[in-house]
Formats: C-alpha cells, structure tokens, sequence
C-alpha cells in the first residue's frame, strides 16, 4: 500500500507493482501532446461514424499503437450521462464506436459500457439498441473494488452521508471509515481492460471544465460530492485520480462531443446556456482534451457577455502539470479535414 500526500489530501493506492512514490507520476505525458480537431462538414444529427474512424486512426499512427484484441483485450467505453437527458453523450455515438471495435476484431465480452448512473428508461434503450452488451453502472457489482479507492479528510456531502447511513445504519465504525473514502471505477482499468472516455462539456464554477478529465474521476467515483464546491479540493481530487499510473496507462484516448456543450451554470444542467458547434476534439490526453474545450467555452463566454475564466489561472491544468500529466500549454491542437 503507498500513501501520497498530495495538496492536503491523501492518495492510497494498492499496487503489488508500485513500491517507490517516485515512480508514480504517469509516464507519456509528452507523447500525447496532440489534440484532434474536426469539424463535421455533414448534417450534426447524421451518424458521424466515418468521421471517428479517421479520427481514430490518425491518433493511432501518431501515437504508435493499434487497437484490437491483442494488443488491447478488453475494453471499457465509460460514457457521460450525469446531466441526461439535457446534456449527454448521444447513442449513436456510442453506437460508432462500438461498430468502429466489432470491425477491429471485438466482440460483445471483450466490451463493455459504463457510466455512474443510468436512469431506467435511458438503459432499456440502450440495451434495445446495443443487444447484448454489458452494461454496467455503479449499481453493479462489478463496477468498483474494495481495494481501489481514493482517500481525503474531507467530510462527506450531505447525500452521501445519508447513502451510507442507510446502508449501515448499525455500524458506525464502518460508516465512518467509508466516509473518507471514494471508490473508484475499477471496471474501467483492472485486469485486461482498457478504457476509452466519451465526454460532453461544461463549464464548471469550480473545477474550471467539467469535461474528458472529471468524466473519467470524480463524475465516476463514489462519494466525490465533497469536492465539488472547493476550488482547491475539486480540482487536486480530479488530477490525483487519474495519476494513479494503472488508471492513466490504461486509456486508450477521449474523445468530447461539442454538437451540445454548456457555457455557464454547470455542473448543473440548464438549457440557457447550452451552445451547439458541429466538433469533435480527441486526444490520447484528457487533461490537453479540456484545457482545448475550455479555450472554446472562453470565447462563447465572452460572445455572451459572461466573465472570463482563464485556462492559465485554472487548477486543474497546473495540479496535472505538477502530477506529471503534461504541460498544458504545450499541448497543440491539429485541425483535420477528411475532404
């Protein structure tokens, strides 16, 4: 077990590989500095399928891997659905996708689909849509595991102390010691499994973006309502999540949908402030993936007359540069046209 303190918070990790704290800053960051800019020539609504794969396979060869079975067993396609249905990752995205890897060589148990939570009707037309496939929410049992999980001395928020009161309500001792601690989606990275992370846009009070970077941590783990109205904590919780080198080395890329994106309000959904732009931005970095999104919900915020949020004052970008998740003014963003 290692522990890192990191801005007034504690990390725990469990890894049999990971025994020196100088070894856990992520490797690659460098490497992935590219972000993927395209903008969807056809109709927003149409199925831009075509479009992901050259998207895709431009990210492949510059990043120098090939996604199939052999090299990438299983896959985990971790979804955004925390706003739904005002604002979420639409299904025939995620349709592509899927039919981008079963043309690769995957089949219905080598993927899987996972977000937080799904409502009912939400899931029932995904399971009419994609028959067949896993589909797991943090209601499954297989979601997290009891050795993964974040730890910070914050207190819980009000509606995940009652959660756990409810679910131990006579053992105190258990209560507490879970309060501290967020569980993570170990689905998305344990054993064979890679992670690919589709993501929509907000711009958030606190964190800066909610985009690529909160999907994949805070937005998927348990108990995270603690940091969400903290400019440090937020922010210092996202990043040192997605330090941890098992859950980075293990994503495949990001990908935000802009065809819906919210400029103000977040993280709640409210539809005075959504804007449409028929994009897609992907990169093997999810930090370098929000600070290019937050660039442009700058200037729709000044369109709208709204106060500036200036990515070089957000923590987020300066937390992941001193956890070793790349330096996000080095970061280039590469306009590509399949004409």
């Amino acid at each position: 077990m290692v522990c890192i303190f990191l801005h007034s918070m504690v990390l725990i990790l469990w890894s049999k590989e990971v025994s020196d704290p100088q070894t856990l800053a992520p490797h690659g960051a460098k490497e992935t500095a590219k972000v993927y800019h395209l903008k969807l020539e056809k109709d927003p609504q149409d199925s831009p399928f075509s479009e992901l794969v050259k998207m895709i396979a431009r990210l492949e060869i510059e990043q120098g891997i090939k996604i199939n079975p052999l090299n990438y067993p299983e896959i985990a396609i971790n979804f955004d659905t925390r706003t739904a249905p005002g604002l979420y990752i639409q299904s025939e995205l995620i349709n592509g996708l899927i039919k981008f890897l079963e043309i690769r060589g995957y089949g219905k148990e080598e993927l899987r689909l996972v977000t937080y939570y799904l409502d009912r009707q939400t899931k029932q037309s995904l399971e009419k849509e994609l028959p067949g496939y896993r589909i797991i929410t943090s209601q499954s049992d297989s979601y997290f595991h009891p050795d993964w999980f974040h730890d910070s001395p914050i207190p819980p928020a009000m509606g995940d102390r009652a959660e756990l009161l409810i679910k131990y309500p006579n053992n105190s001792d258990i209560r507490s010691d879970l309060e501290r601690k967020s569980a993570l989606p170990a689905s998305l990275f344990l054993d064979k499994t890679y992670w690919i992370n589709l993501a929509t846009a907000m711009d958030d009070y606190y964190l800066g973006i909610n985009g690529a970077c909160s999907n994949a941590s805070v937005n998927a783990s348990s108990n995270t309502q603690r940091f969400r109205k903290d400019f440090t904590m937020g922010p210092a919780a996202v990043t040192e999540i997605l330090a941890i080198p098992e859950f980075w080395e293990k994503q495949l890329f990001s990908l935000i949908d802009l065809r819906a994106f919210q400029i103000a309000g977040g993280p709640q959904f409210n539809a005075e402030f959504i804007r449409k732009e028929p994009i897609l931005l992907m990169s093997k970095n999810p930090v370098f993936l929000d600070f290019h999104t937050m660039e442009l919900i700058r200037q729709k915020r000044a369109l709208a007359g709204l106060d500036d949020r200036k990515t070089k004052d957000c923590k987020l970008f300066k937390f992941a540069r001193e956890l070793g998740l790349g330096d996000s003014l080095t970061s280039e963003l590469i306009e590509l046209s399949f004409r």
